[in-house]
């Protein structure tokens, strides 16, 4: 598409915001039944027993989010599928009906070895309805190049 931006348009301090997303208990509940069940995502009373007051949202599931409220930042750019040096931090627990919101921010850039791309990482905290920030990620995106003409 000729109206997405490339690597060479990201610059280091660049903020975006991210898409907003309510935490839903029932897919917390299927995610972390099928992938992560520990009792503290699939149980009220373990997960009282563990000093929450329900039961909260498991990595899986936050991630999940963390994707979706970001892909608003990376269709804007031509984006490549890209899964290196990925770090995540849950800082507070999540819980349903919570209501997540995504702030990005570029903190390094550097060119592929392969060329024809470029790394772009992204600080991306996300933040609650009371603006406590529940988990951190650095992200390393990467996105192709302005084609030379």
């Amino acid at each position: 598409m000729a109206d997405k931006l490339y690597f060479e348009d990201i610059e280091v301090g660049q903020k975006f915001a991210g898409d907003t997303i309510a935490v839903d208990r029932e897919l917390m509940l299927t995610i972390a039944s099928n992938f992560d069940d520990q009792g503290m995502h699939t149980d009220t009373e373990s997960a009282n027993a563990m000093g929450f007051k329900d039961i909260i949202a498991s990595g899986a599931y936050i991630f999940a989010v963390a994707c979706k409220t970001v892909k608003c930042i990376t269709d804007q750019y031509h984006f490549l599928p890209s899964g290196r040096g990925i770090e995540v931090s849950f800082v507070r627990p999540v819980y349903a009906g919570d209501v997540l919101t995504a702030h990005a921010e570029v903190v390094s850039t550097r060119a592929s070895e392969k060329g024809g791309r470029g790394w772009a990482t992204f600080k991306v905290d996300y933040v609650n309805q009371d603006d406590v920030t529940v988990a951190e990620i650095s992200w390393p995106w990467l996105f192709r190049t302005r084609p030379v003409e």
